[in-house]
């Protein structure tokens, strides 16, 4: 029963946002991310100590406690720009997405492109970039608790964007088809993995990343991508393109998108959430055996 009315309150506020302004909607969405802010106290703990973790006294106690309100703001506004996209015609508005030349290069190989992003500004926008570019595009998603809204979920990026979802149990099977068809596969690696990880250093911190686009990149030769997005307040949103080179080892490929990643939170460090348990292992004994490439 709690999935149920989980599901019934999530769809009824996207669609309560979605006939609002968006003006009005996004003030209702940063209302909700300050009311998080206020509310969910581990939450809020969690995300003061990962500021105080990757900045040391680099930060006053205000300024870490500004960033933290801005990125439970961020996380609000993510709801919005669910419910926009569901009614919006032009999925492009406001979206501006800097080095596109660099995005249209690899996915002109047409061997697929590993596509590597964070949870970073209002992120949601990024699933319309495949369509807008026309290009075919799948993404990797974790498998939800409830599955109601997972499958709503799903079958709404196929509709609206024509993005695939591909649940995380079901990757091993099935990206390989999506790149061999040259599709761009989207992974949100800048969280803990739950398995496969690889040493990395991340805010001068060790921890552990997930290999599987390094392992990708090399398997099937693809090329690979960073997208970070930042959101501003007037609803505009800019998309930055970093291409990755692919030379070397599982681990030197997925510590140099680990920096590009931190690079780009560095920018705009209210835009992250730093409420995922991300440096988990901060005191990592060793480094872990780097897994084998896929046969």
């Amino acid at each position: 029963m709690l999935r149920i009315f989980e599901y019934g309150f999530v769809r009824l506020l996207i669609l309560f946002l979605g006939f609002m302004s968006y003006q009005f909607s996004s003030v209702v969405g940063r209302a909700l991310g300050r009311v998080a802010f206020a509310s969910c106290r581990s939450l809020r703990r969690r995300t003061m100590s990962n500021l105080r973790l990757a900045y040391g006294n680099r930060l006053t106690p205000l300024e870490i406690e500004a960033i933290a309100r801005d990125a439970f703001d961020v996380l609000g506004r993510n709801i919005v720009e669910v419910a926009h996209m569901a009614h919006r015609s032009d999925l492009g508005a406001g979206l501006e997405i800097v080095n596109v030349a660099l995005l249209k290069e690899a996915y002109g190989e047409g061997k697929g492109v590993v596509l590597v992003s964070a949870h970073m500004g209002c992120f949601a926008r990024m699933a319309a970039i495949p369509h807008l570019l026309g290009m075919k595009g799948a993404s990797i998603m974790k498998k939800q608790k409830n599955a109601r809204l997972l499958d709503w979920a799903r079958g709404f990026l196929k509709r609206r964007m024509d993005l695939t979802v591909i649940l995380k149990p079901d990757a091993p099977q099935e990206i390989g088809e999506h790149f061999l068809q040259g599709s761009l596969v989207g992974f949100f690696a800048d969280q803990h993995p739950r398995s496969g990880g690889v040493p990395a250093v991340f805010f001068d911190q060790p921890v552990l990343a997930a290999a599987g686009p390094a392992i990708c990149a090399r398997r099937y030769h693809a090329p690979l991508v960073v997208l970070t997005l930042a959101s501003r307040p007037d609803g505009t949103h800019t998309v930055v393109v970093d291409r990755i080179e692919t030379t070397g080892s599982v681990t030197e490929v997925t510590q140099r998108w680990t920096s590009v990643l931190e690079a780009r939170i560095r920018e705009h460090p209210g835009q992250w959430m730093w409420m995922h348990r991300r440096w988990r292992d901060a005191d990592l004994p060793a480094p872990v055996q780097e897994p084998a490439l896929p046969t």
